[in-house]
């Protein structure tokens, strides 16, 4: 991949983001056009080990998640292409939307479809891809719902340069050398500590981020907030330094609906 450094980073923290204690994990909405290779930098997560990656969602879909979130094993959800969850007729679309719109924030109680009782909340942060023409059809819709504001948008597109680039690494046949992405996940929720002054500089970012978008921006704010935890998580740290911020002033010029090019 040419240029993803950042985006593929950022997917990296997300991940992480599921272990730290007392938070929601992240979830991350990768927008650009068509032929973008969005579904590949997900595809790179597929073998970690608290991360299931499916190409659909309905209840059976969940219900299967469900029972490997309880035994402990998943917490994070990976769609690499959400058109075909959205492409869906519409009751069908409703329904994962829904289960969806619950996992990533209270949680959800209830019965699966083989009538066990779930008592206890299941949590999920989501990682999905959509370009920017089917993001725009319901982009209205998902925002009055509170659905688009769960996620954590990182939105871009291709220089001329950066397609250049790309027509040599096909060329030249180096996607032969890209690999999956590889690292180990915590055990165990880890508490990881936000200095206020750290707290103070991500509150600017998200309210230069709410002007440009006319959005309040409260979930944003927290959500950067463990961008920075999770970065220092990554890093093998319990407390976020200013090199964390740096972090995530750097994704932060993606957070938008204006497609960075890169």
């Amino acid at each position: 991949m040419i240029h993803t450094e950042v985006l593929e980073h950022t997917c990296k923290l997300a991940v992480l983001s599921a272990f730290i204690k007392k938070e929601r994990g992240i979830s991350l909405m990768l927008l650009a056009p068509y032929e973008h290779g969005k579904t590949v930098i997900l595809n790179k997560f597929a073998f970690i080990s608290s991360v299931k990656v499916s190409t659909d969602f309905n209840t059976f879909h969940f219900s299967e998640y469900a029972t490997e979130y309880q035994m402990g094993l998943k917490r994070t959800l990976i769609f690499p292409d959400f058109l075909k969850i959205v492409k869906k007729k519409y009751s069908a679309q409703a329904n994962a939307i829904g289960i969806l719109n619950s996992i990533i924030e209270e949680g959800w109680v209830g019965k699966l479809p083989l009538g066990q009782i779930v008592n206890q909340p299941i949590h999920a942060n989501v990682l999905t891809a959509l370009t920017e023409s089917e993001l725009e059809d319901r982009r209205y819709k998902w925002t009055r719902m509170g659905f688009l504001s769960r996620f954590l948008p990182l939105s871009y597109t291709y220089k001329p340069q950066t397609s250049t680039l790309i027509r040599s690494y096909i060329k030249d046949r180096l996607y032969h050398q890209d690999a999956p992405c590889n690292f180990d996940v915590p055990k165990a929720d880890v508490d990881v500590v936000l200095p206020s002054r750290i707290a103070d500089k991500i509150e600017k970012i998200t309210l230069n981020i709410g002007k440009e978008e006319n959005i309040l921006g409260f979930r944003l704010q927290r959500q950067l907030q463990v961008l920075a935890m999770a970065n220092a998580l990554a890093c093998q740290r319990t407390v976020v330094t200013e090199d964390d911020f740096k972090v995530v002033e750097m994704v932060s010029s993606f957070v938008n609906f204006k497609f960075k090019p890169i």
